[in-house]
């Protein structure tokens, strides 16, 4: 059966492949992580398990020439309907420059686009926000493919997604409790669907999930951990920030690891701040930042209770510490110190 190409979601895909609606090009475009591994055995899924050595090519473009790939998909298939041919990270659809000595040779790959076999199902994992539009291959392929969304979901539909899941292990969970998780995880699906096994094991006899449990589960990151701190500096004080930050190299981190994350904390806040001054809304600056919109909207929240002046003033002082603990051998603890010491000193500027 004909397959009208354009644009089509991930449960779409899996509703046509399994209903034998199978197209001889695929892209799959975008960078959320959890799904690309079920797409790929949805697609694998059409190929039976004897055949699977002989009917099923993969290749990956930081280490393979674009050639091979497309010579396996120009094959017909081995005692079999079909042959899948999978080409993963195609670096030649976007504008990034590749350091590596491998040619790929688009033109022969366009020209296949344009009459592909129609016993091979060619599939095209690009884990990328977006391609580069000026490139005639970029052109061909989106002509020639059906384009599979996988661009990643908002928070919202992470919410959604990840409570439909709760409710089909047959649990629920409270709002905090999802809340938590989604700070915990950056509402990243991948990191929340990997937690989701673990909080089944830790749920009581009541299948419930609670913010203790995820509290107890969900670890925090490095990040999140020093996030904590930005709030404590902010709030300048001096005893909880030096116990945090002591607590943080007795876990023997990095100073400069610890300071590096510091400041690109007060950056996201201060850039977040600024933008939201004129007029950018939550997404706007998301993709301005090219940072995941959970964050942006975690940065707004605490970007209003503090002003620029305290925003800058903590940015400038991390920065100069950054400088001294590459330049010289001083105690970063003392560093820290001297910076929190000077900087609760200062008045409040609205």
């Amino acid at each position: 059966m004909a397959i009208n190409k354009g644009t089509i979601t991930i449960n779409k895909l899996f509703e046509q492949l399994k209903q034998g609606e199978v197209a001889p090009v695929y892209l799959v475009l975008g960078e959320e992580s959890y799904f690309l591994n079920p797409i790929k055995e949805a697609f694998m899924g059409l190929i039976a398990s004897e055949q699977a050595s002989f009917n099923i090519g993969q290749y990956d473009m930081k280490t393979t020439p674009l050639a091979q790939a497309t010579d396996d998909a120009m094959s017909i298939p081995f005692f079999g309907e079909r042959r899948l041919v999978i080409i993963k990270n195609p670096i030649f659809l976007t504008g990034e420059k590749t350091k590596g000595k491998i040619e790929h040779d688009t033109a022969s790959f366009a020209d296949y686009l344009q009459n592909p076999l129609s016993s091979t199902v060619l599939v095209i994992f690009a884990p990328y926000k977006k391609l580069d539009e000026r490139k005639k291959i970029v052109k061909q392929l989106k002509k020639s493919a059906v384009i599979v969304d996988n661009s990643v979901m908002n928070e919202f539909a992470v919410r959604n997604y990840f409570a439909n899941k709760v409710t089909e292990a047959g649990l629920t969970i409270d709002r905090a409790a999802l809340d938590l998780i989604l700070e915990r995880t950056d509402a990243n699906l991948q990191l929340m669907m990997n937690e989701l096994p673990k909080l089944k094991v830790a749920v009581s006899e009541q299948k419930k999930i609670t913010e203790k449990i995820v509290d107890a589960v969900v670890t925090q990151t490095l990040e999140q951990n020093i996030f904590r701190l930005v709030d404590i500096v902010l709030a300048k004080n001096v005893p909880a920030a030096l116990r945090v930050y002591h607590d943080l190299l007795t876990q023997k981190i990095e100073p400069l690891s610890i300071n590096s994350i510091l400041i690109s904390q007060f950056r996201l806040l201060l850039q977040t701040q600024i933008l939201r001054k004129h007029g950018y809304a939550q997404g706007n600056i998301a993709a301005v930042l090219k940072t995941h919109p959970y964050r942006v909207k975690l940065a707004m929240q605490k970007a209003n209770h503090f002003s620029r002046q305290d925003l800058k003033e903590a940015y400038l002082g991390l920065a100069e510490i950054e400088e001294k603990l590459k330049s010289s051998r001083q105690d970063p603890e003392l560093m820290f110190q001297l910076f929190m010491l000077e900087f609760s000193r200062r008045k409040n500027v609205s």
